[in-house]
């Protein structure tokens, strides 16, 4: 008789991992399902109670139904547990100061505090955050509640203050102003960013009534203070900012095109301190182990004195949250080590997480949360696979420690592509080759630079001389970066659209690990190819389903950006929003959807009138994306954003067409694309009223887009294309204005839904109340970007929806 035997994953040797498996599952469902604290409490009270009695039954008849339950009911509590501890702990609700201090939008208080941080915008403005102890509301009420603020000061406003530094306490009065949810698909949500970083308030500094500098040796920022000072004296001008960075992750004086340079050249983790630069201090002490080993309560004392540098390296990073995640799998990494438990990594990690998520559970959904863990079990699962299969000629040779180093900060470059490609929508092609030319030189030159640091207040002379060949060499990668960074297959645009790559990626992990194992790579095997086919058939789903047309209304303020995506893979942009001096639409809202969306080339772009708030980002796309054609009104406007628009396209060699009433401009076969502006006899000295109007015809739908037109234009529209006016849908004319939308057009075009853009709070006081009036009127279903943020419109050819 031959018994048949497989192979049973060791789940009992895991229990972290069990655990921190299950409590992420909770707070995933909280996050995504946003149940109230009252439910998961009584979910967590059910599940607690059946586990319980299941517990009591099982121990007195030992039946296998009550132990699964038990068992089913005990993995239900921690996953409704961790649901309760992120519902209670969401850092997406405002708390009760937060809500006090809102209140007064738009008045003035007093607030006096601690400087946290002082960082330089690109617009020239500071940004202070603040540690508020005590507020000044009207009348002279004060509040002793401790949060934290972030203030702004204008330089043309108010001068800067040369005690405006790190720890100083200040006491100022500022105007609160509100902070606005995100409102654009693919916008950066600044709000949300604020109160990850624990920050709900934001206020404008009018005046600094007193700066206090700190001289308390035992604060953080004193000592931080110090060591910024100290990379100031023992770097050159020229690498101080970078070295800054490197060393404690104070990225403040970095400019925006260095550290797209270093993204691109797929460094940019060197400059967020995190589990690499921990790395590089546990490296000396990895080999100096074994001597705690021979000397009495040695274990002891090498664990303590870990413990106190990563204090005081997590102290000098102001306690950023990739640090102590790093500190904390590096302690717990070298205890097993310290105490013959190495084996136990995998689990000393999750006990990591697990703590990380104990005390902030919404850890689980930052970045550098995600970036950490998941590099370092990358490390664990594939490293000592790849190691095995070295030949012994490499493996057991002094240069074999060396090459392992290159190769896995290839595996960890390459294992993290999926998170990389999904938050930056780009992927530095160069960057696995990058990180193995440039980390083995960083892990001696971090560790030798803080070390000088520390030599410094005894021998400034000693450290600047010592340090030079560290500048020299942060020289040299600033050059390297900026060539890495330019050359044309560097790195790419990345789309990721399906959250089964990351099922497909990470089942690739678990096979490579699993190689040693013959019974378990199998299984691996077929679960790998499992998630191939389901992306693959979901990929294919996508290409079968007949597409629909999809018109994207941007919030742009005061101004008008549409973008149209038709079912044969077609874009192109009708208006790019807004200009104004150190803004445009298409900076911070259009591209960074355009990338997010996989979107590579544009096949036209239309522009309606030469307005600024319809061309304004027209510039920043010319830079950032081809465009096959741009399409106009005809109308000369003097304006510099106006020449120099036409002058880029030139050399860009972009053709620019203008358009008049009765062309057709075909994009893609199964739409047609009519033009009904301006007449080609219009000579209308207002530029509105030589707006392009274009109608969007898809099966039986339609899309009428007016652009500023206004009842002169209208007018000629009603008498000219009496019978193709009706239409669907109407993008209203000239942002809801009392000169556009009158009662002869709006009754020819009769749509059925409307979409005015506008800002909520602009100066010529749109949308007018008569315009609002005659809108309400004729169209069933009115939208307004400045109350319904941006706005997606789908067409199946038969009917539009809102998606």
């Amino acid at each position: 008789m031959s018994i048949h035997q497989t192979y049973q994953f060791p789940f009992a040797s895991y229990p972290a991992v069990r655990l921190a498996l299950l409590l992420i599952a909770g707070i995933i469902a909280d996050y995504q399902l946003d149940v109230s604290i009252s439910i998961w409490l009584v979910l967590f009270g059910i599940c607690g109670l059946t586990y319980l009695t299941a517990e009591l039954i099982y121990h007195r008849l030992l039946g296998n139904k009550i132990y699964n339950t038990a068992i089913l009911s005990y993995l239900a509590l921690i996953i409704c547990f961790g649901g309760t501890w992120h519902s209670l702990w969401d850092y997406r609700s405002a708390p009760n100061h937060a809500q006090v201090i809102n209140t007064y939008t738009w008045h003035e208080l007093t607030f006096s505090g601690n400087i946290q941080q002082v960082k330089q915008t690109s617009t020239g403005k500071l940004q202070v955050d603040v540690s508020v102890d005590s507020t000044v509301f009207p009348d002279k009420l004060s509040w002793d509640k401790s949060y934290n603020l972030r203030a702004v000061l204008n330089p043309d406003d108010l001068s800067i203050p040369n005690a405006l530094t790190l720890g100083n306490r200040i006491t100022f009065t500022a105007t609160v102003y509100p902070l606005e949810e995100k409102r654009n698909p693919s916008q950066f949500d600044y709000k949300q960013y604020l109160a990850s970083q624990n920050i709900y308030s934001q206020v404008g500094i009018k005046e600094i009534t007193s700066i206090k500098v700190n001289s308390n040796p035992w604060r953080w920022s004193y000592l931080r203070k110090h060591v910024l000072n100290a990379i100031d004296h023992n770097f050159s001008q020229q690498t101080s900012s970078l070295a800054k960075a490197l060393l404690i992750g104070y990225k403040n004086e970095l400019a925006r095109e260095e550290k797209i340079s270093f993204s691109r050249a797929g460094l940019s983790h060197i400059m967020a301190v995190s589990g690499l630069h921990v790395g590089f201090l546990l490296l000396p002490f990895w080999f100096v182990i074994p001597f705690f080993w021979t000397i009495k309560y040695g274990k002891q004392i090498g664990i303590t004195l870990l413990g106190f540098v990563l204090l005081i390296y997590a102290g000098l990073t102001d306690f950023s949250a990739s640090v102590t995640r790093a500190s904390l799998v590096g302690m717990l990494l070298a205890y097993g080590k310290l105490f013959h438990k190495v084996r136990d990594s995998k689990n000393l990690t999750a006990v990591a997480a697990l703590i990380i998520l104990l005390i902030n559970p919404s850890d689980l959904f930052s970045i550098g949360f995600q970036l950490s863990f998941g590099a370092v079990y990358i490390i664990l699962l594939t490293a000592p696979v790849i190691q095995r299969g070295l030949p012994n000629w490499i493996r057991f040779k002094w240069y074999g420690e060396p090459i392992m180093i290159i190769i896995i900060s290839f595996l960890v470059q390459v294992g993290l592509f999926p998170l990389l490609a999904y938050y930056f929508g780009e992927f530095s092609l160069i960057g696995p080759l990058a990180n193995a030319f440039v980390i083995p030189f960083l892990g001696v030159a971090v560790p030798l630079a803080l070390l000088l640091l520390l030599i410094y207040p005894f021998s400034p002379t000693a450290a600047q001389t010592l340090n030079y060949p560290i500048d020299l060499f942060l020289q040299w990668l600033n050059r390297f970066v900026d060539y890495t960074a330019t050359l044309p297959w560097s790195w790419v645009q990345i789309h990721i659209d399906s959250l089964l790559f990351f099922g497909m990626w990470i089942t690739a992990i678990f096979l490579i690990a699993s190689l040693p194992i013959p019974k378990m790579r199998w299984k691996m095997l077929i679960v790998f190819l499992i998630a191939c086919c389901l992306h693959q058939s979901n990929q294919l789903i996508k290409k079968i389903k007949p597409a629909p047309l999809q018109v994207t209304f941007f919030d742009v303020g005061q101004g008008d950006a549409a973008l149209v995506s038709t079912p044969s893979n077609k874009h192109f942009l009708i208006d790019v929003g807004r200009w104004q001096p150190d803004y445009n639409s298409a900076k911070y809202i259009i591209i960074p959807h355009l990338k997010e969306e996989g979107i590579d080339k544009l096949d036209a772009v239309f522009l309606s009138h030469p307005h600024a708030d319809h061309i304004g980002g027209i510039l920043e796309i010319i830079d950032a994306i081809p465009v096959d054609t741009i399409y106009n009104s005809g109308t000369h406007y003097d304006s510099n954003l106006y020449s120099s628009y036409r002058k880029k396209a030139v050399q860009k060699n972009i053709p620019i067409k203008a358009l008049t009433a009765g062309d057709q401009v075909n994009i893609d076969p199964t739409l047609r694309l009519f033009v009904y502006g301006p007449e080609p006899s219009n000579s209308s000295a207002n530029v509105n009223n030589r707006s392009l109007v274009l109608e969007l015809v898809y099966g039986e739908t339609e899309f009428l887009f007016m652009g500023d037109a206004e009842e002169q234009q209208e007018h000629n529209l009603t008498k000219n294309f009496p019978k193709l006016l009706n239409t669907n849908f109407l993008k209203v004319g000239h942002h809801g204005s009392k000169t556009s939308s009158g009662y002869e057009l709006l009754e020819l075009a009769s749509p059925d839904i409307g979409m005015v853009s506008l800002a909520k709070q602009n100066r010529f006081g749109h949308p007018h109340q008569k315009a609002t009036q005659r809108l309400h009127q004729y169209i069933p279903t009115l939208y307004f970007t400045s109350l319904d943020k941006a706005l997606t419109f789908v067409s199946d050819g038969s009917q539009i929806y809102r998606k």
